[in-house]
């Protein structure tokens, strides 16, 4: 299924390329020259290629095991996709797609027999089939997708205390459904990740997430970002747990004042609701309070966050009744937010994460961003520590950014916008 998948792609891909009529490359009579006119105002076909390269070298050596392991991550992902666009009228179009994720793990090559799942046809990891629909109703801007698409497509800045920086190069798909509606001072997003139908030895499982900002003066912004993770029972075992991460934030947004790319204070209070029903029906409360601080200029930036609070992770090591760890299965987010590592869970700590980068502007549809990030912790009744390091290089070219620009609003300060999600 696979082989006959991508070769439909990329044959499509590259007819469409070459400025052949699909309908002579298949051998299908042409449309009369009218219909074909009015047709072509409507329907046409269109194609999209992306790229990523993630290299991520992890060192935790001064707390190895105790939060994360060292190691490298080293991905390549290309992601060629055709379909259909539809325009209904000015305000309103349509888009279904069909594309498959081809990974490549650097250095994993077979060696072995036990290895031969390895081979090339085996880099072809997930589908990606979606529609999309997009509706301008005056300054309000509304775009929908449903089925399997792309995680690039979220728009709201969810933090690692969400989302690992890990996760989002291995999960890089949503299976489920997003709506996002942008205004000129402000955003809303609403989104289901259904992540596993229940089965033998597998959970049922699915997340709602939502992400919101509205500029209330040129400066400063308010808004809100909200996870609701639903870990359910397999066939064979399990009770339901619940996690709920909620994250109301204010931000002050300085560059433009200044003069600069970036200058930004972003001052959170994180709060979960989780409960283990194994346990009961009470639920756990971790919360503490976050300040993030990102300043960028000429293409160099500093991004620094500071959490301080218990740990948000109570239940990382404790088993399900199946004998299963919840570990990362429960929980997606940087796993150093679990703060203790040897005092209780409601122990107050601190957890620092400095990140010291390169961006500079390739062109509209191509990205770049070199970066070291240092970590830093300490629990409760013990010394501010040094926790590890990464050393972190992401190269994006993004297709679609050529074919359909969207229309940047300049400013004094030329700032430039990248949609690097830092995993």
């Amino acid at each position: 299924m696979k082989k006959i998948t991508i070769t439909i792609v990329l044959s499509v891909l590259a007819v469409t390329a070459s400025g052949q009529s699909l309908f002579d490359f298949f051998g299908f009579p042409q449309p009369q020259a009218k219909e074909q006119r009015k047709d072509e105002k409507k329907v046409k076909f269109t194609y999209d290629a992306y790229f990523q390269l993630d290299f991520d070298n992890r060192e935790f050596a001064p707390t190895e095991g105790q939060f994360t392991n060292s190691g490298t991550i080293f991905n390549a992902l290309l992601t060629p996709s055709v379909g259909l666009d539809v325009n209904a009228d000015k305000k309103l179009s349509h888009r279904i797609m069909l594309g498959i994720d081809i990974v490549k793990r650097m250095g994993e090559s077979p060696v072995t027999a036990a290895q031969q799942r390895l081979e090339n046809w085996d880099l072809l990891r997930e589908l990606t089939l979606y529609y999309r629909i997009k509706g301008n109703a005056g300054k309000t801007i509304l775009t929908g997708y449903a089925g399997i698409f792309p995680r690039r497509f979220v728009q709201g800045d969810y933090g690692e205390a969400f989302f690992s920086d890990s996760l989002r190069i291995v999960d890089r798909n949503i299976e489920g459904a997003l709506l996002t509606i942008r205004r000129p001072k402000s955003v809303y997003e609403f989104g289901c990740d259904w992540m596993g139908m229940i089965g033998s030895m597998r959970r049922e499982r699915f997340m709602l997430f939502t992400y919101g900002e509205s500029r209330l003066t040129p400066w400063f912004s308010m808004g809100w970002t909200l996870t609701g993770y639903h870990y359910a029972c397999a066939n064979e075992y399990g009770q339901v747990a619940d996690n709920i991460l909620a994250e109301p934030f204010v931000k002050f947004s300085l560059g433009e004042i200044a003069s600069m790319q970036e200058l930004t204070a972003k001052l959170s209070f994180l709060g979960g609701l989780q409960r283990l029903r194994q346990d009961g029906d009470a639920f756990t409360v971790p919360y503490g309070g976050q300040l993030r601080l990102s300043l960028r200029n000429w293409d160099v930036g500093i991004d620094n966050t500071t959490y301080a609070g218990t740990g948000l992770m109570p239940f990382y090591n404790r088993t399900d009744d199946g004998g299963f760890k919840y570990g990362s299965n429960f929980y997606w987010g940087n796993p150093l937010y679990r703060i203790n590592s040897s005092n209780a869970w409601n122990s107050f700590g601190w957890y620092d994460r400095l990140e010291v980068f390169y961006q500079p502007r390739l062109c509209d549809f191509a990205s770049l961003r070199i970066s070291a990030v240092f970590h830093f912790g300490g629990e409760s009744g013990a010394a501010f520590r040094y926790a590890g390091s990464q050393q972190k290089l992401s190269l994006v070219f993004d297709l679609d950014k050529l074919l359909h620009p969207s229309p940047v609003k300049k400013t004094k300060t030329k700032t430039t916008t990248y949609d690097f999600q830092s995993l």
